[in-house]
């Protein structure tokens, strides 16, 4: 284990904001600190959490040197994330949550791929989806190229796993970082612009384990994340000279209303079944059921799965 003076230069800074998260936080810690590559700062702000997130901190900063941590009132996402930038001494930047996992080849493979590329500013990987229990569900690749990175971003699609991303740290700042303005699509806004100063590019391996959890949004909050990525979108378009953009954005996380959550189990379960996730398929194809005894949909998912068996194919791990 390297040990890091506060004054002495690291290659990486890892950041990672905290809030209310101490049921996944020693997984999370444990799969950055035992990275193959090891010399890194480890950067970890608890935003004002009431669980014993700050316990555990704590604990692991007494025995771990590279550890960095500090607390605050929750002042959300894209001003924690630009404080922490703006205090780390790294070169890169590797973002992370505390609810997800980092496999142990993460950073070295990033790391591997910057060096052969002087005009990479982001990049990303693949990432396997799980579920609150830690159920594999897919595993979500993204596009390679800056070409079709940049194009999706442009339409308001997805083009990272946010948690995977590592970033050059003097571009992130050349362009102002997070802006606050756009606290729910401060990343895909962030993406638009660094795009216009470097190239952005996914690794095809898997990187990290992205869990998504239970809990459903308010219609109202995807419709505000929904606007802020349209005006993300139309900044961008005016700033590049684009005078027909589309937008084309998805909705990537579950509802509060029925249909919303039905739908959902229901694409998870498909999902899992097409991975070979038997176990996490029966799950979801069941939790449907059990909403809509009378849907068609969840009754084909669930035969499907029973009486077929899916074409498998993965990314690297």
């Amino acid at each position: 284990m390297k040990s890091n003076d506060p004054g002495d230069p690291v290659r990486l800074s890892v950041v990672m904001p905290v809030f209310n998260a101490a049921q996944y936080l020693p997984a999370a810690l444990d799969s950055v600190l035992n990275q193959d590559f090891s010399d890194f700062e480890f950067l970890v702000h608890d935003d004002g959490s009431q669980d014993d997130s700050w316990a555990i901190l704590t604990d692991y900063a007494g025995r771990d040197p590279r550890m960095r941590i500090s607390q605050g009132l929750n002042q959300g996402l894209p001003r924690t994330l630009n404080q922490m930038i703006n205090l780390a001494r790294g070169e890169l930047i590797a973002r992370f949550d505390a609810d997800d996992l980092c496999l142990p080849t993460r950073f070295e493979k990033q790391i591997s791929r910057f060096d052969c590329n002087s005009d990479l500013v982001v990049l990303g990987g693949a990432a396997q989806i799980v579920d609150a229990a830690g159920r594999p569900i897919t595993v979500k690749s993204l596009p390679l190229s800056h070409l079709e990175i940049d194009g999706l971003n442009l339409r308001g699609k997805t083009s990272f796993q946010h948690p995977s991303v590592m970033m050059r740290r003097d571009a992130v700042l050349a362009v102002g970082g997070y802006h606050p303005d756009f606290h729910g699509a401060e990343d895909h806004d962030l993406w638009l612009r660094m795009a216009e100063i470097g190239q952005l590019e996914n690794l095809p391996d898997v990187l990290i384990k992205y869990r998504i959890h239970a809990g459903s949004i308010s219609s109202t909050k995807r419709d505000l994340q929904r606007q802020l990525c349209l005006c993300a979108c139309e900044a961008a378009w005016q700033r590049r000279g684009i005078s027909d953009g589309r937008f084309e954005y998805q909705e990537w996380r579950m509802g509060d209303d029925a249909q919303s959550q039905l739908s959902f189990n229901i694409n998870y379960a498909w999902q899992a079944w097409s991975h070979g996730y038997r176990g996490s398929w029966r799950h979801y194809a069941l939790k449907a059921l059990r909403q809509a005894p009378l849907s068609k949909a969840a009754w084909n998912v669930l035969l499907a799965g029973a009486l077929r068996r899916p074409r498998i194919e993965r990314p690297h791990d």
